[in-house]
């Protein structure tokens, strides 16, 4: 089934009667991770897949939640219908997180709540690019000093935030996880200001 956003979903895992000569859809290279995939269409809509698999044609990208690609799971983004795609994978966008609080729960829980509420608004995207920007050399620098007391304190903040998109995942009512929303993304702001002052001061003892 295509779709004006140049992306196809097969809805039909098998083959219909009397589709027997139709020739079977290419399934693609890809490397097994999972990514996030941001599509920008010829038209300027901009999509967003987070946690997918992606494998490659030569003239389409196939996405799908499960590793198997199975069809009635896969879109099918033709590539001459794109203005641009962007691939990362996940352990790359996540800089302080990761060097502060390491794979696992944390990391999870932070994913889930900018795939749930900063991608998918434009607001929400200028803050991913502006964080994807400006944290690798501050996660640099805290990983280098894993027992500083500055790095704790990004550390309990980053859990802190764990805690709340936890939280505001389980609760039911719109208000609330609305509220807890408005909450995160500012301790996000604030938890990037709080690790880019310990990199200057972690950075500062480094040269001395």
């Amino acid at each position: 089934m295509s779709t004006d956003d140049g992306s196809e979903t097969v809805t039909n895992g098998g083959a219909d009667e009397g589709d027997d000569d139709r020739p079977t859809p290419e399934i693609g290279v890809g490397d097994g991770r999972e990514k996030h995939l941001r599509v920008v269409t010829q038209s300027g809509k901009e999509i967003d897949h987070d946690e997918v698999y992606i494998r490659h044609t030569e003239s389409e990208y196939l996405v799908s939640a499960d590793p198997e690609f199975p069809a009635v799971e896969t879109t099918r983004y033709r590539k001459a219908d794109l203005h641009r795609a962007e691939i990362t994978q996940h352990h790359s966008n996540c800089f302080i997180t990761t060097a502060a609080a390491g794979e696992g729960p944390t990391l999870d829980s932070l994913r889930g709540f900018r795939a749930d509420v900063l991608a998918p608004t434009a607001g929400g995207r200028a803050l991913l690019r502006t964080y994807e920007t400006v944290s690798p050399p501050i996660a640099a620098t805290l990983d280098r000093h894993p027992e500083a007391a500055s790095t704790g304190a990004v550390r309990w903040l980053v859990d802190r935030c764990g805690a709340l998109a936890d939280r505001r995942r389980a609760i039911g009512s719109n208000p609330a996880r609305a509220a807890l929303s408005v909450l995160l993304i500012a301790l996000y702001v604030g938890g990037v200001g709080l690790a880019a002052l310990a990199h200057g001061w972690l950075r500062a003892t480094e040269l001395r």
